[in-house]
């Protein structure tokens, strides 16, 4: 392979080379041709001399001859690579000695030429050698480059970490940092109320330019040395005050200040003037610090107040803790088939037992006793798992109404009837088990908000057809319709227990009760009355006429049919 001889000078050029030879012919025209190819050229008489020169400067290349004085090339390149393992060194030598060519590969060189010197097997050595260094050069440039880009990168993304981009205030991440360095640190929430129409209204272009503005404005109202401000979320911005003690005086003078300046403010925005106002809350206690605060934000927003401070009577995490671990025993108990369903009898005027309402049980883990739905029921409806209750205690007692001869009454609210699974799970139930629909009292909770009655009504259409019987339960407990009565023609309505437990003692009850047992007789509909808890009640109710009783009185649920 010939070698472009421009090309090699234009890459050696800035490069630095030690020449060892101790032969000053040899030197001398060999000097001749490297001249035309590196202008730095440092000469070396002997090993010793070329070690000596290495030492005090630095090369990019070593060329030297082997048999030398003092010490050979090959002696001398030993104790170079020591200082520098990674010089390149070409070797010249004019004997072709095997035990010489085996010293030098185990000293790395970089190239063998023997002499007398053909320049075309050196050009060819060096050309490969000052590849070489300029690939090396490249990737130290770029690891360097690398090294500095990263660097730069670095210091950026810890910018970022700790600043907030928009408004330049402190972050949210180097608020918390902040929080947990802290033993007992005053916190102020600040919140822009209805940011969210701000943004709905004008665009979030301008939503970002009101935040710039306000943090601007937020920033010239706090200026004390004491206080850090930062940038949370959105809409909300924080005060830190790092100082430990608590001054009361300081934080109204404080929050005087803010409202004087910053709530009912008018920003300019391009064309637009838009007004703002805030909203504060105060934390001072020394445990979850945000989160009380954050409590304190929440509960004065709800309250239409402008500021709150902390305190634990606006606390509702340990509720939100019971409700949650209350979540977890509904779930683990639909998990282990621990919905039970049990049933309350309903008898006649001669207290035979004419029909059974099913009602929901949860069985305790540990202890196999049945809690009443007053302890779970409404967490089970907060926490959407009531609809997986209702359904597991409809179907347990479906079962019980083939192997009975009585008829059972089922509690349906309006989230059942809206529930379409369970609705064509029933559909396909009593499609299989057409003859069981004569047994089935549907119970419609008139005590929960009905939506649209057209859905009850369609829910009522839908089941009639397989036999099954309406009642309106809670019948009377402060909404009663009794046009929609009229409407829907159930087969019974409950008289809620409100109405029925002081009717001994309570005129007004007495009447209404009366009011609606003839009301509906005219109607063709029966009526039935719950929580009868003593004999003068019940007697007094027989004697209005009622068609059917249930209570305490009468029996306790039980957990299996008579």
């Amino acid at each position: 392979m010939s070698v472009n001889i421009k090309e090699l000078s234009v890459l050696c050029k800035e490069l630095k080379l030690l020449y060892v030879e101790d032969d000053a012919m040899a030197r001398e025209s060999t000097l001749k041709l490297l001249n035309n190819l590196f202008d730095t050229i440092v000469v070396a008489v002997d090993g010793a001399d070329g070690l000596e020169k290495f030492k005090n400067d630095t090369f990019d290349i070593v060329l030297s001859d082997i048999n030398m004085p003092n010490l050979n090339g090959l002696e001398m390149l030993e104790h170079i690579r020591k200082i520098d393992e990674n010089i390149f060194f070409l070797l010249l030598s004019a004997h072709n000695d095997s035990q010489y060519f085996l010293q030098a590969i185990e000293l790395n060189i970089d190239g063998y030429i023997l002499k007398p010197l053909v320049y075309e097997q050196l050009f060819r050595a060096l050309f490969k050698i000052v590849q070489n260094i300029k690939l090396r050069n490249s990737v130290k440039n770029y690891q360097e480059n690398l090294e500095e880009e990263v660097r730069i990168r670095n210091k950026e993304i810890v910018h970022k970490l700790n600043y907030d981009d928009l408004t330049g205030l402190l972050s949210r991440y180097t608020f918390f940092r902040d929080l947990e360095k802290l033993s007992a640190p005053v916190i102020l929430l600040i919140d822009i109320n209805k940011f969210k129409v701000i943004n709905e209204v004008y665009g979030s272009s301008t939503g970002s330019k009101v935040l710039e503005k306000f943090a601007s404005y937020l920033s010239l109202t706090v200026n004390d040395e004491s206080c850090k401000v930062y940038r949370l979320s959105a809409d909300e911005f924080a005060i830190v005050d790092v100082t430990e003690y608590i001054d009361p005086d300081k934080y109204e003078e404080l929050i005087e200040k803010l409202f004087k300046n910053l709530n009912d403010i008018k920003l300019k925005v391009d064309e637009d003037i838009i007004a703002i106002d805030i909203t504060i809350g105060l934390c001072s206690v020394e445990e979850n610090r945000y989160e009380s605060a954050k409590i304190a934000l929440d509960y004065a927003k709800k309250h239409r107040k402008p500021y709150v401070m902390y305190s634990s009577a606006i606390d509702h995490r340990k509720e939100s803790s019971l409700t949650l671990k209350c979540r977890d025993e509904i779930v683990s108990a639909i998990h282990d088939d621990r919905i039970v369903a049990v049933y309350h009898p309903i008898v006649d005027k001669d207290e035979n037992i004419v029909k059974y309402e099913t009602l929901m049980r949860l069985k305790e883990e540990e202890t196999e006793s049945l809690m009443s739905p007053f302890y779970f029921l409404d967490v089970a409806v907060k926490t959407r798992l009531y609809e997986r209750l209702s359904s597991a205690v409809i179907f347990k007692a479906l079962k019980i109404v083939q192997t009975t001869k009585y008829t059972l009454s089922m509690n349906f609210t309006y989230n059942d009837i809206k529930n379409a699974t369970l609705i064509e799970d029933l559909k396909s139930f009593f499609t299989s088990n057409k003859e069981m629909g004569e047994r089935v009292v549907f119970e419609i909770t008139e005590g929960q908000a009905i939506e649209n009655y057209d859905d009850v009504k369609k829910f009522i259409t839908q089941f009639r057809k397989y036999g099954i019987k309406i009642a309106i339960d809670d019948f009377g407990s402060g909404f009663s319709n009794f046009e929609y009565i009229l409407e829907i023609e159930p087969d019974y309505l409950k008289i809620d227990g409100s109405l029925i437990k002081d009717i001994d003692t309570d005129i007004k009850a007495h009447t209404l009760v009366e009011a609606i047992v003839q009301f509906s007789h005219k109607l063709g509909i029966k009526v039935i009355a719950e929580y009868v808890h003593s004999k003068i009640i019940f007697d007094m109710l027989k004697s209005l006429d009622v068609d059917e009783y249930q209570g305490y009185y009468f029996s306790e649920p039980l957990e299996k049919i008579k």
